[in-house]
C-alpha cells in the first residue's frame, strides 16, 4: 500500500512538473517543426522560400525601424 502511495505522488509530481512545463514544451516543439517545414521548403521551392524568408525578415527589420524612430521621438 505504502508503495502505491509513494508511486501516485511521484506520478501526481510528474503531471504537475509536466503541466508547468507545458508552454515551453510546446513552443520549442512548435519552433522545431518550422525549423523542419523551411527545411523541406527549402528543398522543393528554394526561391519562394527564400523569397517569403526575406519578406519575412525586412518585416521584421521595418518594425523594428519603426519602434526605434518611435522611441527616439518619445525621448525628445
Amino acid at each position: 500500500m505504502e508503495f502505491l502511495l509513494l508511486w501516485w505522488d511521484n506520478l501526481d509530481d510528474a503531471l504537475h512538473a509536466a503541466r508547468h512545463e507545458a508552454t515551453n514544451i510546446v513552443g520549442f516543439l512548435l519552433a522545431f517543426a518550422l525549423f523542419a517545414l523551411t527545411g523541406f521548403a527549402l528543398v522543393l521551392a528554394p526561391q519562394a522560400t527564400l523569397a517569403a524568408i526575406g519578406l519575412m525578415l525586412s518585416a521584421s527589420l521595418y518594425d523594428y525601424w519603426r519602434r526605434r524612430r518611435a522611441a527616439l521621438a518619445n525621448d525628445d
